[in-house]
């Protein structure tokens, strides 16, 4: 069976640019794409706009393309505020109303109080548990400014059958250089619980303000950022120098039948989306 590739709706797409961006990864030849929910105005006060999500539906229904989505900004599971268990309660609403199927939960950084991340894992089940009742499948990503193993051991723990893993290939790549650890063993060890898959790369090069001073790290110019490989940039797959390729045959090794999405800045490389799709999926057919 061919692999499915999919890509990410650019960022900052509203809902009166949502059709143009789509109809381009369509004519790029995607099969799938995936929406950031902070982009479009879909949850305001933790509660699901149904008049935005009647909308994007019926614009997302005129093309052929398989929808998963990633849970907007700012939501985090540890908070005490319980605006936060509204936000990932709403995410799964307006999922379901979209006809998204799978949504990606970040799984940020592990914390030193065991109360944090008892309610980490409260949430994330209570999640798992209203994402089976609407028909989504709850999976924790892997991020760059923590050791993939903590996210792995959380889903893990779940056992949810409403839970899996998206390994996020570029985080990982980061993440294994900062806190050396090895990458293609780490890839092996998360494959079997893969339900969902993140393919772009970088150089492996860690910005520490990241973690030091996060709102300066998000003013960064991205023209800087590439120049200088700082981070987590969001380059084309096979354009770094993270080992995709023998991941991908790891992955093929676990039977992953999973989308392929590419997460890139696609916007910025408009004339070459589809050569980009051809070559990543050459590698996984010949991986």
């Amino acid at each position: 069976m061919e692999p499915v590739l999919g890509v990410n709706i650019p960022g900052g797409t509203n809902l009166a640019a949502l059709e143009g961006a789509l109809a381009r990864i369509a004519a790029d030849g995607w099969q799938a794409a995936e929406l950031n929910l902070s982009s479009c105005p879909l949850i305001i006060g933790g509660r699901l706009q149904t008049p935005v999500a009647d909308y994007m539906k019926a614009v997302m229904d005129k093309f052929p393309l398989h929808y998963t989505a990633h849970v907007g900004y700012g939501l985090d599971l540890r908070s005490a505020d319980p605006i936060h268990r509204q936000v990932m309660e709403a995410s799964l609403e307006a999922c379901a109303a979209l006809g998204i199927d799978r949504l990606n939960f970040h799984y940020e950084e592990h914390s030193r109080d065991h109360r944090q991340e008892r309610q980490f894992l409260d949430w994330m089940r209570e999640a798992c548990d209203l994402g089976q009742d609407l028909g989504v499948r709850v999976n924790i990503e892997n991020i760059e400014v923590e050791d993939v193993r903590y996210a792995l051991d959380a889903v893990k723990a779940l056992d949810h059958p409403n839970c899996g893993m998206t390994l996020d290939l570029g985080h990982l790549w980061l993440s294994a250089h900062y806190f050396g650890y090895d990458y293609l063993p780490a890839v092996a060890a998360c494959a079997p619980y893969v339900r969902h898959l993140h393919v772009n790369d970088n150089d492996g090069v860690f910005e520490p303000m990241r973690l030091t001073n996060q709102q300066l790290y998000n003013t960064l110019d991205k023209g800087y950022r590439f120049a200088f490989s700082r981070g987590d940039i969001h380059i084309p797959p096979l354009w770094g120098t993270a080992p995709l390729r023998e991941a991908f045959s790891l992955l093929k090794q676990a039977r992953y039948d999973g989308i392929w999405l590419c997460e890139y800045y696609s916007h910025l490389f408009h004339p070459l989306n589809d050569s980009i799709r051809r070559q990543v999926l050459d590698a996984i057919q010949t991986a």
